[in-house]
């Protein structure tokens, strides 16, 4: 069993909805609070809240730039949504403040939750204090674990233990075992303006080329069609995608999947800065030699469409078991920013999965299901999980 709720509200009202969870489901396990506005700014206090309302129950508090619920979102306003649900064992865990080693440490961390077992991983990390490499420790630590996640508002994520202790730091997460693992999936609301050509030259993370071409003639000529100068609303992003599974010449890579050819899975991420000496642009550590760079534009279109495709696929995948709940996890630059008007992603959720209780944030960046036992950072993208039991 599992109850949802959302409301805009402050420490009062937030203290009475938890403790109508409490009632309305027996026997918890676990339960996360995302809250948003000075709820956010307070994450220590409706820590405090969470540990008195709830009892015993693990659970997590999660500052975020907006929370929705299949009710709808709050976006720009102190609100709280949050979900408790009976079945499997919940551990809190989290990195240490000033760890030396935090790649290792988050990995132990999380080592010790899981294990080898199958397990569900949900992490919440800080923004400016989670590099993305991290999440290769954490997908070779728990190879059984599926991880995914989002970034926080601001400040750290606060995890509360059944013996009522607060843990938090950088990265604080809840582990979930003895529970079917969650059907997750991602889309991003940025539509492609290239094709994607392999990176022949990067050094410092500045791209140098690709495709045999100078990475800024290729940004120009794919901004082209989008009017001098772009608007504000047309943010252009690089997308970055693994390097094919068959390097060039090999036995069997051209007769590779046409679709994957055509459009492989990709992170987003911010052109931070050109060279213009050197026609290059600055993208980051990740865009290596051998990875696959486009560009993309943020749209609105592309995002209602991408929800609704993997709304509609784990809806199908979840055939034949019994939906618990759900958690929601979407960027901060997409709700009514891009779409010019409120609840556009919850009014999806709601209209797929009709009261299913969901719980959700607004995120600084999310975590996003890759390869089996893998996680990547992404950016402009919606985090869907359904939690299920067999039926």
């Amino acid at each position: 069993m599992a109850r949802s709720f959302s409301a805009t509200c402050g420490p009062d009202g937030l203290l009475q909805h938890l403790a109508d969870l409490r009632s309305a489901v027996p026997s918890p396990s676990g339960g996360v609070v995302f809250v948003s506005g000075q709820l956010a700014q307070r994450a220590s206090g409706v820590a405090e809240l969470v540990r008195g309302a709830w009892r015993g129950v693990p659970a997590c508090v999660v500052p975020a730039a907006g929370v929705l619920s299949e009710r709808g979102e709050i976006e720009g306003d102190t609100g709280a949504s949050g979900v408790l649900w009976s079945g499997g064992q919940v551990t809190p865990f989290a990195l240490p403040e000033r760890a030396e080693e935090p790649s290792r440490l988050l990995a132990e961390a999380l080592t010790r939750a899981v294990g080898q077992r199958s397990a569900t991983a949900i992490l919440f990390a800080r923004p400016g204090a989670f590099a993305p490499e991290r999440l290769e420790a954490l997908a070779l630590s728990a190879p059984n674990a599926c991880l995914f996640g989002a970034g926080t508002a601001s400040g750290s994520a606060i995890g509360v233990t059944a013996q009522g202790e607060l843990i938090e730091g950088p990265a604080t997460g809840l582990a979930i075992t003895g529970f079917a693992p969650p059907l997750v999936d991602a889309s991003t609301a940025a539509r492609l303006l290239s094709g994607f050509h392999s990176i022949d030259d990067a050094s410092g993370g500045v791209v140098l080329r690709a495709g045999g071409r100078p990475a800024l003639d290729l940004l120009s000529a794919a901004t082209a069609t989008l009017g001098e100068p772009p608007s504000a609303q047309q943010l252009i992003l690089a997308a970055l995608a693994d390097p094919p599974l068959d390097p060039p010449g090999a036995p069997g890579a051209d007769r590779g999947d046409a679709a994957e050819a055509a459009a492989p899975r990709y992170v987003l991420r911010p052109v931070r800065g050109i060279d213009p000496s050197r026609r290059g642009l600055l993208l980051g550590d990740e865009a290596r030699p051998g990875a696959r760079l486009a560009f993309a534009v943020r749209d609105a279109a592309v995002g209602r469409a991408g929800l609704e495709g993997i709304a509609r696929q784990v809806s199908r995948s979840a055939l034949g078991s019994a939906p618990r709940f759900a958690l929601y996890l979407t960027c901060a630059g997409r709700g009514q920013g891009l779409y010019g008007t409120p609840d556009v992603e919850a009014r999806i959720l709601r209209q797929r999965f009709a009261d299913l209780p969901i719980a959700g944030m607004h995120s600084s960046f999310e975590i996003a299901p890759w390869a089996r036992g893998q996680a990547r950072l992404a950016l402009y993208t919606g985090v869907l999980a359904l939690f299920r039991a067999p039926s």
